[in-house]
């Protein structure tokens, strides 16, 4: 089964990408994070069904720490069901997580899962896989959540990298700073971005947002003929 919508069955689908410990990610900022990611989701949900009540609404995450979690749980709190698109297969994946603590929580979102698709990554080539996986979740999704501090990233498969892709296929990026975690910024596609190809080029495709800015972009994707 494919995750990608079906003409039949209207949808709006919402990636993450983010990142997952300290100091790019600090504790103090999870609880607002969390708060933040609630309203964001209740907006989208609430534009969603004003344009379709029988709109699908879908999580797309690797179920990562820190922020895929964080975007995860809030979508299953919300009403979201969540799709799971691992690196490699659940056993090889979970030997990224250091604690047991870790690896039972990515057991009990795993189980909530409606679907998991695990893309069997070569272990010895691990950042490539991760670059797989977030570049299968990117051609599966309408917005991108990216949980982002701004700067390049640290190697293949980072976060800039996948915002940079979002922002050049054209996908609706909602960018919040781990540091400035109840504010917001939207990149959306034909805003007159300048090519991308380098993280001072990246936030330029950005504006600063507010959450009618982004029930706008969101109402424009579902009311958007299909490609």
């Amino acid at each position: 089964m494919s995750p990608a919508r079906q003409p039949s069955s209207p949808g709006l689908r919402i990636g993450v990408s983010g990142h997952r410990v300290p100091p790019k990610l600090p504790e103090q900022s999870a609880a607002p994070l969390r708060a933040h990611i609630d309203r964001i989701l209740a907006a989208m949900a609430a534009a969603a069904r004003k344009a379709d009540a029988a709109t699908e609404l879908v999580i797309v995450s690797s179920l990562a720490e820190g922020s895929d979690r964080i975007v995860a749980e809030a979508g299953l709190a919300a009403g979201f069901a969540v799709q799971v698109v691992l690196p490699f297969n659940r056993a090889e994946y979970a030997l990224d997580f250091e604690t047991e603590t870790s690896r039972r929580q990515f057991e009990k979102l795993l189980a909530r899962a409606c679907d998991v698709f695990e893309l069997g990554g070569d272990a010895d080539e691990r950042p490539r896989a991760y670059e797989a996986a977030g570049l299968f979740m990117l051609a599966n999704i309408d917005v991108l959540i990216a949980i982002w501090d701004g700067e390049v990233a640290d190697g293949v498969g980072g976060t800039a990298q996948i915002v940079e892709r979002a922002i050049a296929d054209g996908i609706v990026v909602v960018w919040i700073e781990p540091c400035r975690p109840d504010a917001m910024q939207i990149s959306r596609p034909g805003g007159g971005a300048a090519p991308v190809g380098s993280t001072a080029t990246v936030k330029n495709a950005f504006r600063p947002g507010d959450m009618a800015t982004m029930t706008r972009a969101v109402e424009e994707i579902l009311t958007s003929p299909a490609p």
